[in-house]
């Protein structure tokens, strides 16, 4: 099988462009501690394990909004809460553009640590220009 250049160039061109309209995403629920009952707010890279890449927000009963948290060296925002404990509705970046929209659709049980918690997935964020 024989390449030319711009056959090569198409290739990449093609395999680049796959890769940057590949969308990232920020998962987010809730953290079921069974030593202590205290319940918190919860987030981490859709697609990895929550348990350990989760990063702890806030306690249940306060929205998970206005907090900054990083998941690895990128740093996020959670928006538009509604009340007290409601759920996000967008993602902003570190410096508070909204980045991505976020659904509250999951209920998805994961098991952490051989039952000393669970996580119960609320929901993602979708980071829609690449960021």
């Amino acid at each position: 099988m024989q390449f030319n250049v711009g056959s090569l160039v198409f290739l990449g061109i093609t395999a680049f462009g796959s890769l940057a309209s590949a969308q990232q995403a920020v998962a987010f629920g809730q953290q079921l501690q069974n030593n202590d009952q205290t319940n918190h707010w919860v987030t981490w890279v859709e697609g990895e394990h929550a348990c350990p890449g989760m990063q702890v927000l806030n306690v249940l009963t306060e929205a998970p909004c206005d907090q900054p948290f990083s998941l690895g060296e990128v740093m996020y925002t959670f928006t538009g809460c509604s009340g007290d404990g409601g759920a996000p509705t967008a993602l902003l970046d570190s410096g508070g553009l909204q980045i991505g929209g976020c659904s509250s659709n999951d209920n998805d049980k994961i098991n952490c640590h051989d039952g000393l918690h669970d996580i119960i997935k609320h929901g993602t964020c979708v980071i829609v220009n690449g960021a």
